[in-house]
Formats: structure tokens, C-alpha cells, sequence
């Protein structure tokens, strides 16, 4: 993802807004890999404790409580943002794609992975298309799913973009993501063991959502969306 960004040709103490962070990992490895000057944001005050316990001393990378719906940082705050699987949590994508080109710096860099769906309006989902998604919104917690195609859109429509939102289906690539997910819980399961009964249950009910994202991704009803632009020197 940092080299198909374009990332790896920039210099160490590029500033990076890393918007839905989680527990940081992205971050720590532009921190620590590329020197980058990394603030993760993330809606959870627990995701932000932990990045912070799993972050060494010397990493350049921080990690704040915010809203990807309304950053706190004021425009053309940073010369990147980068954002993985964010997407499919924030309820008006139109908002979330104005935000992330709004803290970015004119000829600053967006670079973004997702979870997308089939874009329905060329192609409707059909009988059971329609259960097997309501279900992974209601398992996941999310709103809705974008598409490539209708996030490449609202990208466009925020007035920033410079050029064109440049886009890529990794789905084949990540599709094995989604057994060794569940492998790897099998394997290492230290994870859930520290949490004792509830984790091995709580562990054990995401299984049948892998199954069923397996089953998404490997039909075409879902999509891995990668999405690059960048800012314009000038809105408009």
C-alpha cells in the first residue's frame, strides 16, 4: 500500500494522518519503517490506550480520540492521509471523503483501502445478495458498504482532487486474508486466551462472519478497494 501510494518516495518527517487507526498498527510501521511523523486517530479511548502501550519509545507516531466525521485538525493539516478499512463504519461517506481531503495539504497525498461492495447500480444485487449483505452490515456494526465506483465519486465531488481518483481492486489478493484470519486465532491463540471464557466465545462467534466475508469477497459481491488522489494546489 505505501509503495502503490506512492508513499516510500517521500522523506522522513512526512506527516501522516492516519484516520481509524485501531490499535495502531499501520502507524507504528510508517513510524518506524518509513520515519514518518504519524498521528493515528481513532473514535475508541480503549484503541488509543493500547496503540500507545504497543507503541516503543522513540516511534514517531501518536494516537488521539477523534471523529473521522469531524476532524479536529484544521485544513491542509498534513502532506498525507492514509486510512484502512475505516469506510464502512462512518454513516455519510460523502462527509467522511470531505474530511479526508480537507486536512490534507495542496499536492498532499490521500491513500485509502477499503471494503467496498458491487457497485448495484450497474449491477442489482439479487435474492440472496440482498440477506447475505444485510447480515455482514448487521454482524460488523456498519451503516453500509461503498463502492469503488461511488467512493471514487465522492472523492471528485469534494473540489480538491488534482488529476484523478486513481483506484485498484485487490480483492484477489486479500482473499486468502480471510481463512488465515482465522488460522492464525487457532495457532496463536494467546489473543483470546487473556480474556479467558468470554474471549474463546467471543472468538468463536466472528467465525461464521469470516466465513461469510470469504463468501462475499470470493463471489464479486464484495470488493478490496484501494484508492489514491491527490490534493489540488487550489479548490475548485
Amino acid at each position: 500500500m505505501v509503495r502503490w501510494g506512492g508513499l516510500d518516495k517521500l522523506p522522513p518527517g512526512t506527516t501522516v494522518l492516519d484516520v481509524g487507526c485501531g490499535i495502531g498498527g499501520s502507524s507504528r510501521i510508517l513510524a518506524a519503517d518509513y520515519g514518518f511523523d504519524v498521528t493515528g486517530i481513532t473514535i475508541s479511548p480503549q484503541q488509543v490506550r493500547r496503540a500507545t502501550e504497543l507503541t516503543s519509545q522513540g516511534v514517531s507516531a501518536k494516537f488521539l480520540v477523534d471523529d473521522a466525521m469531524a476532524l479536529s485538525f484544521p485544513d491542509a493539516s498534513f502532506d498525507v492521509v492514509w486510512s484502512i478499512e475505516a469506510g464502512p463504519h462512518m454513516p455519510d461517506k460523502a462527509v467522511f471523503a470531505k474530511e479526508l481531503m480537507r486536512v490534507l495539504k495542496p499536492g498532499g497525498i490521500l491513500v485509502v483501502a477499503d471494503w467496498n461492495q458491487r457497485d448495484d447500480r450497474q449491477k442489482p444485487l439479487n435474492l440472496w445478495e440482498k440477506p447475505v449483505m444485510q447480515q455482514l452490515l448487521d454482524q460488523w456494526s456498519h451503516p453500509a458498504f461503498s463502492s469503488i465506483e461511488g467512493f471514487s465519486e465522492l472523492l471528485e465531488a469534494t473540489g480538491f482532487v488534482e488529476g484523478q481518483v486513481i483506484t485498484a481492486d485487490w480483492t484477489q489478493e486479500t482473499l486468502p486474508s480471510w481463512f488465515d484470519t482465522i488460522w492464525q486465532g487457532i495457532v496463536k491463540p494467546q489473543g483470546w486466551m487473556r480474556f479467558g471464557v468470554s474471549g474463546f466465545i467471543k472468538s468463536v462467534r466472528e467465525v461464521p462472519t469470516l466465513l461469510l466475508m470469504r463468501l462475499a469477497f470470493g463471489t464479486g459481491l464484495c470488493r478490496f478497494g484501494m484508492f489514491r488522489v491527490q490534493r489540488s494546489k487550489v479548490k475548485g
